[in-house]
């Protein structure tokens, strides 16, 4: 008994703060008068932290394209870690390796996105 009060208790105390890291991440890249302004305008964050989870997409240069216009970047899995925000349009990076870019998905790209996320 003793020993399910004192889980309880943990995962009460920790599953909290499991969920806030990607709105965590987001106020490091975002103020809040721009969260509170993305949620008036979409109603709420959950786009931006489905973004945090969805927005990276590596890209091959199959076509030998110039990449040295592009920013250097590691390779990550959340683009608040490149301190980047969600725009209108894609971002682009060149990764360590070479031949592949690290895309940002554009706002509407998400948006598509999130919207189909139950359809599959």
């Amino acid at each position: 008994m003793k020993f399910a009060l004192l889980l309880s208790l943990v995962l009460f105390w920790f599953l909290p703060s499991l969920g806030q890291k990607p709105l965590r991440a987001l106020e490091k890249v975002y103020s809040k008068a721009e969260l509170s302004a993305f949620k008036e305008r979409h109603g709420s964050l959950d786009l931006l932290i489905y973004a945090y989870d969805h927005a990276i997409s590596i890209v091959h240069n199959n076509g030998n394209k110039e990449l040295e216009p592009y920013p250097l970047v590691s390779k990550t899995q959340h683009f608040t870690d490149l301190n980047v925000q969600i725009l209108p349009y894609t971002q682009y990076f060149r990764t360590e390796n070479s031949g592949e870019l690290l895309a940002i998905k554009s706002l509407y790209q998400l948006q598509l996105a999130f919207a189909n996320r139950d359809k599959k």
